[in-house]
């Protein structure tokens, strides 16, 4: 009678489970480390393109500022013109003149507005955390911060522009200053133009002038010094990410 030896497969080693845990361990760690790298590669270029748009948004400024500067150069005179003549014993012999330099303030006046599209847009998605430099990061929420101060300097010219044209109506003609707006140059006008020659009321139009002359040079001074701000941003960020 023949006797039957059955096979037993040997009994795997320890080591050949730590190996194999050893290998599964890797592979899941350097996938991690993998998705890493590409999530931290994306959030820099991230941080590039966000500090190029900013750099882009800074440098509109510095345009928005001296802008600003040149067309206040043409209001303080216009606004300087229409005070003397006011006061002048002789303003009816200048009532064109006056009458003009009265009504095309409002028009030439420009609001002085900041671009802060890339800002609020960072700080809406919490982009800004992407910004790794300490220094980058509070010049540019600093610099943001302090333009808010611009919002009440325009509120103010706003103010002062409606009651500067309130005093308008009650000083010429209408159907003068409408043909001023339209033509957008001076128009003759005839001593019944000057609607009065009251004290009062041409004081009064003389003071929402000087209002008004107030509320542009306080937002030119605003302006001039964040110009200063942002043009030193625009080199820190240049520097920090090398950009042109």
């Amino acid at each position: 009678m023949e006797v039957h030896h059955h096979s037993h497969s040997s009994r795997k080693k320890w080591t050949h489970y730590f190996w194999e845990f050893l290998m599964l361990f890797l592979a899941v760690f350097c996938g991690f480390l993998a998705e890493y790298q590409l999530e931290h590669k994306i959030e820099r270029d991230k941080e590039r393109v966000y500090a190029q748009n900013l750099l882009e948004d800074l440098k509109a400024d510095t345009a928005i500022y001296s802008e600003y500067t040149r067309n206040n150069k043409v209001l303080f005179s216009s606004l300087d013109t229409l005070v003397v003549l006011i006061k002048s014993p002789e303003r009816k012999q200048h009532i064109a003149r006056l009458a003009f330099t009265a009504r095309m303030i409002l028009p030439r006046y420009k609001a002085l507005f900041t671009t802060d599209r890339t800002y609020e847009e960072m700080k809406s998605s919490g982009a800004l955390r992407l910004i790794r430099s300490k220094q980058v990061a509070s010049s540019v929420s600093h610099y943001y911060f302090s333009v808010i101060d611009l919002k009440k300097y325009n509120d103010a010219a706003i103010t002062w522009g409606s009651n500067f044209g309130k005093e308008m109506g009650r000083v010429f003609d209408a159907g003068l200053l409408l043909k001023i707006i339209k033509e957008k140059k001076e128009q003759p006008a005839v001593v019944s133009d000057l609607l009065t020659e009251d004290r009062v009321a041409l004081n009064e139009l003389a003071t929402s002038a000087q209002y008004l002359y107030g509320a542009f040079f306080l937002a030119e001074k605003i302006g001039n010094e964040r110009n200063l701000a942002a043009q030193k941003l625009i080199e820190l960020i240049k520097k920090e990410y090398r950009l042109k």
